[in-house]
């Protein structure tokens, strides 16, 4: 029997589609999913405390194979009656005279945030699921997205991984695991499309019925 399998995710990140596919699969599994705050990010997967994670970039690869995902808004979250509500559109600048809250993404930031202590930039599903009535939520137009990735160890991986990095990719239960077909296919795949991507040589133009009798008309003078 495997062995049991824990997946970490940070807040805002949603996994259950994935880990719903991956128990379909493998009922036969033990599967754990665990929320990490900021701070473990680093560390979960070299202690062992999670044999896969989704992750928010900048993070230190070293040791760790990565897959990046996708990119998120940023957001400023704000008391609803603040001035900068205001706005049409938010920029960097805008908040120069704003308190910043970089505390732990929770409801009691959230909640500092409803209480006017100050504002706080986060990835906008962080946001979403951490909404308030009391709390706007504006995207800050000139900030760097927010990056999610897929990550595990390079050393000690749990034989289940690639199963689960196909889930990801959204590789069906039939689809081939073979990284020699897999990769046969995307050098295929290339060939195609570099011959499609070349012009289109032209055929000689065929001179109109006219012109061709004139010209044998002249040859045989």
């Amino acid at each position: 029997m495997p062995p049991p399998f824990t997946i970490a995710f940070p807040p805002g990140v949603t996994v259950g589609k994935w880990t719903r596919a991956f128990t379909q699969r493998h009922p036969e599994v033990e599967l754990r999913v665990i929320r990490m705050r900021d701070w473990e990010q680093p560390d979960i997967l070299g202690s062992g405390g999670a044999d896969m994670a989704f992750v928010r970039e900048p993070v230190d690869a070293d040791g760790l194979h990565l897959i990046p995902l996708y990119a998120e808004d940023m957001v400023v979250a704000m008391n609803h009656e603040h001035v900068l509500t205001l706005e049409k559109k938010l920029h960097r600048a805008d908040l120069a005279d704003e308190t910043l809250l970089s505390a732990e993404p929770d409801e009691a930031l959230m909640r500092r945030v409803a209480e006017g202590d100050g504002v706080a930039v986060l990835p906008a599903s962080v946001a979403k699921a951490l909404r308030r009535k009391d709390v706007v939520a504006m995207r800050l137009e000139d900030a760097e997205p927010s990056r999610v990735a897929l990550a595990w160890p390079r050393e000690a991986q749990h034989p289940l991984v690639d199963e689960f990095i196909g889930i990801v990719r959204g590789r069906t239960a039939h689809s081939s695991r073979n990284p020699e077909v897999a990769a046969a296919e995307a050098a295929s795949g290339a060939k195609q499309k570099k011959r499609d991507a070349r012009p289109a040589q032209r055929s000689p133009k065929a001179r109109p019925a006219h012109q061709r009798s004139a010209r044998s008309r002249r040859r045989g003078r």
